[in-house]
């Protein structure tokens, strides 16, 4: 494999290891302090395997398509119909800066979303699902995602509706102490939708982020009724 992207972290220097890794371009290196020390130790063994250049080269949107790359980045959550965001904890929590990830995923070839289903909070070891009906910020838009996956699978969004998006996400992307939850949600919101004549994208505004402010008031996404 060869990668085009914007920091090279430690990771890349085990794909390197193990031969997986051909080349590497990226604008800057930022490895750890164990990662710098292997990095100069191997000085000989990495230094034609790599290329810095400017970030208008590395996150040039002309340049990410005519190379056809296949963008991979990993999102704070998504939702049902294909939306990440890769920035915002609960609407507002600043966790990371955007960086590349949209130049990548905007313009790749293929792009896809990685992320555990779940995650920790302080009262429960599953307390935030990573698939939520709604995005509390959007980064990346339907329009720019191709392919989502979790430990429970791998959901290929590409030629789907928003409806049939929803359901592939459900099925194959959400945890299981999550998945009942989420599908009555989206059962619930396209009957109703429906009904009213506006069902392009079901979403019902007074429940859409109730997981989230349930989170915040009692420390896991898991409701009682929605």
């Amino acid at each position: 494999m060869s990668l085009f992207t914007e920091v090279l972290q430690d990771t890349f220097l085990e794909y390197f290891d193990s031969e997986k890794l051909k080349f590497a371009s990226a604008t800057s290196i930022r490895f750890s302090p164990e990662g710098f020390d292997k990095f100069y130790d191997n000085w000989e063994k990495y230094k034609d395997r790599f290329l810095l250049r400017s970030q208008q080269v590395s996150n040039s949107p002309e340049v990410i398509r005519r190379l056809g790359c296949i963008a991979m980045n990993t999102p704070v959550e998504f939702d049902i119909y294909g939306q990440a965001n890769s920035t915002m904890v609960c609407g507002s929590g600043m966790l990371n800066g955007l960086g590349g990830s949209g130049d990548f995923l905007r313009n790749a070839k293929l792009s896809v979303m990685h992320t555990p289903s779940t995650r920790p909070s302080k009262k429960d070891a599953n307390g935030v699902s990573c698939v939520v009906p709604m995005c509390s910020h959007v980064d990346q838009t339907e329009h720019d995602l191709d392919i989502f996956v979790t430990e429970q699978g791998l959901a290929d969004l590409r030629g789907l509706s928003p409806r049939e998006r929803a359901q592939v996400i459900i099925d194959n992307c959400i945890h299981p102490e999550y998945k009942p939850q989420i599908q009555d949600y989206f059962d619930m919101a396209t009957k109703k939708c429906l009904a009213e004549g506006r069902g392009h994208e079901p979403q019902m505004l007074d429940k859409v982020f109730k997981m989230h402010t349930n989170l915040m008031e009692n420390g896991t996404m898991k409701l009682e009724s929605w």
